[in-house]
């Protein structure tokens, strides 16, 4: 203990500095875009890692209740491919339409590091440029939208989460086909705002907000939430509404990046 007590008390000045020298890049990378953006590029494979390995620590603690959760929604995935086929053979030559190329496809990620208690949140998934992730690309999981694809380096990517007042995303009414923009205000990670619907149409607490496929990043119809209540508008002449999250951000570990093979019709 006197050798531990006499090394530290030798090598105070460099231990010093080294604390305040950490400090320092981590408030650096803190408040400034610009140098927020250099340090996920430089140190995001290396801090993707840590996360990596220690989500797989806790992680295994709940695997037994992911599995259950897993085969559940395999079994109705099963059940409505199943329908789909049915409907498809009644109306066209389903062979014809399986041959076509597909416009989507869906890349499965694993969530490393994630927040939802920041003003700002984001998360990291362990798939990047050498798993052909682009910047801009989709992230959803099972339930709804998770975010966009912010930042890519060689095995990780960053996702702007829809918890960040930065991103805005084009929704619309399942219903209605109203269109709306949906953000989040801060505060609870279950709940966002749509805004921007016309006042002159109908709406009812519990109606659907999907994806509206405005801007080709999701495809139409991906799962947002639902209709709680009505909130103030910055808008006379347009509504908003507070909207229940289907996405449970404090539980997201499974995601999917969702990429666009349509060509831009512009």
């Amino acid at each position: 203990m006197y050798l531990i007590l006499r090394f530290f008390t030798n090598n105070g000045p460099f231990f010093t500095w080294l604390v305040l020298a950490i400090f320092s890049i981590v408030l650096l990378g803190q408040s400034d875009p610009y140098h927020r953006s250099i340090w996920f590029g430089g140190a995001n494979v290396v801090s993707g890692e840590v996360s990596e390995v220690a989500d797989d620590v806790f992680g295994y603690f709940g695997l037994r209740t992911a599995n259950v959760e897993l085969m559940r929604r395999l079994a109705l995935a099963e059940e409505e491919n199943q329908q789909l086929r049915q409907e498809l053979q009644e109306r066209a030559d389903v062979d014809l339409v399986l041959r076509n190329p597909r416009a989507y496809t869906y890349l499965a990620a694993h969530v490393v590091d994630n927040s939802i208690t920041r003003s700002e949140n984001y998360l990291v998934i362990n798939k990047g440029e050498r798993d052909s992730i682009r910047v801009g690309m989709a992230v959803a999981n099972q339930n709804g939208v998770v975010g966009l694809v912010s930042q890519v380096s060689s095995r990780y990517a960053q996702v702007i989460s829809v918890l960040n007042p930065k991103l805005q995303l084009s929704v619309c009414l399942k219903e209605s086909q109203s269109a709306g923009s949906l953000v989040w205000t801060g505060g609870s990670p279950n709940f966002a705002r749509l805004e921007d619907l016309p006042r002159n149409l109908s709406y009812e607490v519990g109606d659907t907000v999907v994806t509206s496929g405005f801007g080709g990043a999701f495809p139409r119809g991906v799962p947002v939430g639902r209709i709680t209540r009505l909130a103030t508008s910055r808008d006379n002449n347009f509504l908003a509404f507070d909207v229940e999250l289907f996405t449970h951000f404090d539980r997201l570990s499974e995601v999917y990046v969702i990429q666009n093979h349509e060509p831009c019709p512009f």
